[in-house]
C-alpha cells in the first residue's frame, strides 16, 4: 500500500518516517511540508492513503482533503492533528480516521491494519446488493452485513430511501431521532455517521456514501438495490420476466422496509404497494 504524509513541521514528518519505515506492508512514497507539494506529486503518481495535518499555512488539511479527492476519490484520508475540534468536519469529508498528536507507534499500527483490511476487502467484493423489500439488509457476496449499531444501519437505509437525492443532516436527524432536540440530534447524527463510515470502510465500501457541504446521499451507481429495480419496472409499467414478477410479489407480500419498522418509510411503502396492486390488476385484465 502506497502512502504519504503532509505536515508543516519537519520533526513530525521525521517521526512519521521512523515509525513507518519498519512496516513491510506499506511503501512510504513521500513526506511533504505543504499541500501544494502533495498535489503536484499526485498529478504524476498514485497513492492509496494520505496522512494529513489540519492546521497548516496556505491550504489547510480540510481544504487539501477535498482537492485530493477531486484528483482521485479512491485515496483514503487520515487526519493527524493536535486539535480535536475538527473531528466533525473531518468525518463529513469522509476521512477514515482522526488521530490525535503525538502519533504513537501503536496508534499508527492500528490505522495501517485498518487500511490493509479495507484494501483487501475492496479487491474481493463486487457491488453490494441492498434489500429494501421486507427487512433492510446489505449483502456482500451473498452474505448479510452485520451491524453493531442499529442507528448506523437506519441512517444508511434512509439514504437509500431518498434514492440518491442529497439530504441535509437535519432532515436525516429528524427522521431517525424525531423525539430529540436539535442539539442532541446533531450530536447523535455525527457520532452515528462516524460509526457508519467506519463500518463501510471495514468491508471495503467507503465510496457508497457521498457528502458535500453537509448534504449526504447514496451513490446509486455503486450499489444494486431491489427497490430501485422495482421502481424502474413500475415506471415503465413493463414486466418482462419471472424476476420482475418476483419483485412485484415480494413487495406485496413483504412490504417496503416493513420488517425494519422505520416510521419514515410508511408513506413510501403505501405508495409502492398501491402502484404494485394497480400493475397486477392491469395484468389480470390483459389476460382476460
Amino acid at each position: 500500500m502506497r502512502i504519504a504524509a503532509v505536515d508543516d513541521e519537519t520533526h513530525v514528518l521525521e517521526r512519521f518516517q521512523r515509525m513507518a519505515s519498519d512496516m513491510a506492508e506499506i511503501e512510504l512514497c513521500g513526506l511533504f511540508e505543504t499541500g501544494e507539494q502533495l498535489l503536484a506529486y499526485l498529478k504524476e503518481n498514485v497513492l492509496d492513503a494520505v496522512f494529513l495535518d489540519i492546521e497548516m499555512p496556505g491550504i489547510n488539511g480540510l481544504q487539501l482533503s477535498e482537492q485530493i479527492q477531486n484528483l482521485n476519490e479512491n485515496i483514503v484520508i487520515i487526519f493527524v492533528t493536535a486539535f480535536n475540534q475538527y473531528a466533525v468536519e473531518a468525518f463529513e469529508l469522509q476521512a477514515m480516521d482522526y488521530i490525535m498528536k503525538p502519533l504513537t507507534q501503536e496508534r499508527l499500527d492500528k490505522t495501517i491494519r485498518r487500511l490493509l483490511k479495507a484494501n483487501r476487502t475492496v479487491s474481493r467484493y463486487k457491488k453490494p446488493f441492498i434489500q429494501c423489500l421486507g427487512d433492510f439488509e446489505v449483502f456482500l457476496n451473498g452474505e448479510a452485513l452485520t451491524w453493531k449499531n442499529s442507528k448506523a444501519k437506519e441512517v444508511l437505509a434512509f439514504l437509500v430511501h431518498k434514492n440518491g437525492v442529497p439530504v441535509s443532516w437535519e432532515k436525516i436527524a429528524d427522521a431517525v431521532w424525531p423525539d430529540y432536540n436539535s442539539e442532541k440530534a446533531q450530536t447523535n447524527f455525527h457520532a452515528t455517521t462516524y460509526l457508519l463510515r467506519k463500518r463501510l470502510a471495514e468491508v471495503g465500501l467507503p465510496g457508497i456514501i457521498e457528502s458535500v457541504r453537509g448534504n449526504y446521499r447514496i451513490v446509486k451507481e455503486k450499489v444494486d438495490c431491489d427497490v430501485y429495480q422495482l421502481e424502474e419496472m413500475l415506471k415503465k409499467n413493463n414486466i418482462k420476466n419471472k424476476e420482475d414478477f418476483r419483485l412485484l410479489e415480494r413487495l406485496i407480500q413483504k412490504g417496503y422496509l416493513e420488517g425494519s419498522g422505520y416510521d419514515w418509510a410508511y408513506p413510501r411503502a403505501a405508495e409502492l404497494n398501491e402502484m404494485c396492486l394497480r400493475v397486477k390488476a392491469g395484468m389480470k385484465k390483459m389476460k382476460k
